[in-house]
């Protein structure tokens, strides 16, 4: 250890009354630390600063643990203050030494609750402008030291709460909803079982106000919001909307915030199997890197039920089309061009670009855009599909097929002249699904085996039907669909044959 830290524990000791602390000085200025004292000495930096009093001694232990560093913390705040530091959460849940009667790790804030130091910590000049870090503090103590410090029932100090919002601009919560004659017990019970949503909103809206995202996110005493009920899940794409209509929304922060050790939002959701709800295409029109962010944050044992990953890349698919599909009026393309032009020119270039034919929005304007094609002349190909499109990196033809317009990726094939084939329908998204089974999960198979599609290629058919699934096959009445595609085929070749044959020359007479 230097002379610098040696003299800063000896003046810490001293100012934390540590009972050791004539230990501590003696080591500071003992013989054969002397040389290092007096060099420290001459150093013109020797300030104190948070990290000296989080830095363990020789022996691995903290002067902070004590009682008398609660006792005198006002002037532990005050240097750090003065330093341009702040104690954060981090700060009081960081491990100091293990705790051996609860086999766990001691942090700072055991220390406060074991040493009389709780009003210490939870008061408005350590926590201003971060009211939000102090309440998640606040949960992770225990519930009867909660109850001993504010006697509100293990909630903070409502002027605690006001004094902290008011300096950030922002009103309490609590305040909010007594302008409406409500209470935040209201709030809770009205997504409780035959609890009653709708009138709670209908005394907010009487009030003027509505169902604020900073009512939705209010911690009962035991840290857990309202979503921890089902029936807030059943209202969820209720209350979306009604935020997005007041300029409000969940950010991925508020699903990933946790109070004290309660599960967050994101895990609730997971529990009541409603990740579809949080990851539905409408709340991240215009967010997708965000809604990347918290899909990242999903564990792969909670992507079974609700919301698999394949569920998620159509979602985002459809959220990427509400994003982009603004830009493209389809009833305006100038031609085929247009629909092969990138729209987002910031994607990296190992990224698929973004374009309109790839869009879910395209598909559902196709009538549309394929008028203006006729009108202009131009015509798209299956070619056109196998480009790839979006950030999924999908071909635009599995898109459509999982956007459920395969109708509409035959109709190109006809208008065209060129046909799906075997290896389109065998290719595979990025999870291993193939587009014949997709198709099959869709019950569009009889769509595939249009026996029209297969005429000269009956092999590639029955080839393609060795792959379909023996439960998939009551979809299709396969021996009709060879026999008609085999007569499909017969017709094209002799059209083809009468096509060919050449013009008999004119002959004279005799």
């Amino acid at each position: 250890m230097s002379g610098e830290r040696y003299i800063k524990q000896a003046l810490i000791a001293a100012m934390v009354e540590h009972p050791d602390q004539d230990k501590y000085r003696t080591r500071a200025f003992s013989n054969e630390n002397l040389e290092k004292v007096v060099e420290a000495l001459a150093e013109s930096k020797n300030k104190l600063s948070k990290a000296d009093f989080f830095t363990p001694d020789d022996e691995g232990k903290y002067l902070i643990d004590t009682p008398g560093f609660w006792k005198n913390f006002s002037k532990v705040l005050d240097i750090v203050t003065k330093a341009g530091e702040k104690f954060t959460f981090d700060d009081f849940t960081k491990p100091l030494t293990r705790d051996d009667y609860r086999n766990e790790q001691r942090d700072l804030l055991d220390s406060a609750r074991q040493n009389g130091g709780l009003d210490k910590i939870f008061q408005a000049d350590v926590w201003k402008g971060r009211y939000d870090e102090m309440e998640r503090l606040w949960y992770r103590v225990p519930m009867p030291s909660r109850r001993d410090l504010f006697r509100n029932d293990g909630l903070i100090d409502p002027t605690l709460k006001r004094t902290l919002l008011a300096a950030e601009g922002k009103a309490s919560p609590e305040d909010g909803l007594a302008k409406a004659g409500l209470t935040t017990n209201d709030l809770f019970s009205a997504f409780r079982e035959r609890g009653n949503y709708e009138e709670f909103s209908r005394k907010l809206g009487a009030a003027n106000d509505y169902l604020r995202k900073d009512y939705l996110l209010l911690p009962d005493n035991s840290g857990d919001t309202i979503f921890y009920y089902q029936a807030t899940w059943d209202k969820f794409a209720d209350i979306t909307r009604n935020l997005a209509a007041h300029g409000e929304r969940f950010e991925v922060a508020d699903f990933l915030r946790q109070v004290g050790r309660q599960p967050n939002i994101l895990t609730r959701a997971a529990e009541r199997k409603t990740l579809d709800k949080v990851f539905a295409a409408d709340n991240w029109v215009d967010r997708l890197p965000e809604m990347l962010d918290l899909w990242s944050q999903v564990r792969e044992g909670w992507k079974t039920s609700s919301m698999t990953a394949r569920d998620f890349d159509n979602s985002y698919a459809d959220a990427e089309s509400k994003t982009y599909g603004k830009l493209v009026d389809f009833k305006a393309i100038h031609g085929k061009q247009d629909l092969l032009t990138p729209l987002d020119t910031t994607q990296p270039a190992t990224a698929s670009p973004i374009l309109p034919l790839g869009l879910k929005s395209f598909w559902d304007n196709y009538a549309d855009a394929d008028k203006r094609l006729t009108e202009t002349g131009s015509k798209l190909s299956i070619a056109d599909l196998r480009q790839t499109s979006g950030f999924m990196g999908s071909t635009i033809l599995m898109s459509a097929v999982k956007f459920g317009q395969f109708d509409k990726v035959v109709d190109i094939s006809r208008k065209s002249g060129e046909p799906v084939t075997l290896d389109d329908f065998l290719s595979k998204d990025r999870h291993g699904n193939s587009l014949l089974n997709i198709l099959a999960e869709r019950n569009q198979l009889a769509l595939a085996f249009s026996p029209d599609l297969w005429a000269g290629r009956v092999a590639d058919m029955k080839t393609l039907w060795t792959h379909v699934r023996i439960n998939d096959r009551t979809q299709v009445d396969y021996q009709q669909v060879e026999v008609a595609a085999k007569q499909a085929t017969l017709k094209m070749q002799v059209k083809d044959k009468f096509k060919l044959k050449p013009n008999r020359p004119a002959t004279g007479p005799g």
